[in-house]
């Protein structure tokens, strides 16, 4: 998962709820380009359309520099730190209309706990992106299969940067989890160059 920077020259607009959730909710209600930032977690903006916020987790489509929507990313709304109009939000809305780009709408997509996040995430596109916390880098992201759950993690099936299936799966425990993306044109492409997973190796049965 990329942070994507855009340009920040002009008057930035602030939401007037009071407290980042109110905020989330008028984003969602105004169909306005937002910029979302998570100053505990990493560095950068996530910029995007509010599609969709529960009590714990909001769910953005985001927009990339080229203006297109490239998938999603949800986030949990504790960790946002500050949301704000995006300043170039007349650009925004325009190039998306010149590049025949609709806001993506998701109405079932579940964001009750990641756990939950997830398997809705799976429901809708082949790969998910688990994007850990790490002290040194912010997020660090597991691309793969979901495949289970555990009391207290993730299973996933790993794809790596050549397109090729790991044999075993990993578990990815709830508490380091940052945030989850899914439906990039990245993981996407990913998806179709793997092709259909082999069955996973048994816990403890497989060694690099």
């Amino acid at each position: 998962m990329a942070n994507i920077k855009h340009h920040r020259e002009g008057n930035v607009v602030q939401f007037r709820g009071g407290g980042v959730r109110a905020q989330l909710r008028e984003a969602l209600d105004a169909r306005a380009p937002v910029q979302l930032a998570r100053e505990r977690v990493s560095p950068g903006w996530v910029h995007g359309y509010v599609i969709g916020l529960s009590a714990e987790f909001c769910l953005v489509a985001e927009v990339s520099d080229a203006m297109h929507f490239d998938g999603f990313l949800v986030v949990a709304v504790g960790d946002v730190s500050a949301v704000e109009q995006d300043p170039g939000r007349e650009f925004v809305e325009k190039a998306l209309q010149l590049n025949d780009q609709k806001i993506p709408e998701l109405p079932d997509f579940r964001l009750d706990d990641w756990q939950v996040v997830a398997q809705s995430a799976a429901a809708q596109t082949p790969l998910v992106s688990l994007n850990m916390l790490d002290e040194a880098d912010g997020e660090v992201s597991y691309i793969g299969r979901l495949t289970g759950a555990e009391p207290d993690a993730l299973v996933l099936q790993e794809i790596d940067p050549n397109a090729k299936w790991y044999p075993d799966t990993g578990a990815y425990e709830f508490s380091g989890i940052g945030s989850i993306g899914f439906g990039t044109t990245y993981m996407l492409l990913l998806a179709k160059i793997a092709g259909v997973p082999p069955a996973p190796v048994p816990a403890g049965e497989y060694s690099a």
